[in-house]
């Protein structure tokens, strides 16, 4: 599925989201990790989770996570 973001030029930025890697805020917007790359839009990950129809759960799921060690694609 693909969406259009924006960048804080105020650009649509369209992405695939099948490879979508991860999503973490960054002051009002969002740092996406793509498996190309990363980039920062200014929707929030709540905005984005809502639009992919996803919801956030607070099980971990990588054991490393709550060392602070994110792990790696």
């Amino acid at each position: 599925m693909w969406i259009a973001l924006t960048d804080f030029d105020g650009k649509q930025i369209f992405f695939n989201t099948t490879h979508l890697v991860s999503m973490k805020e960054h002051g009002p917007g969002t740092i996406i990790t793509h498996v190309v790359g990363q980039t920062v839009v200014s929707e929030s990950p709540e905005t984005i989770r809502k639009v992919l129809g996803l919801t956030q759960t607070t099980a971990m799921t990588n054991p490393l996570h709550r060392y602070g060690v994110e792990g790696r694609a």
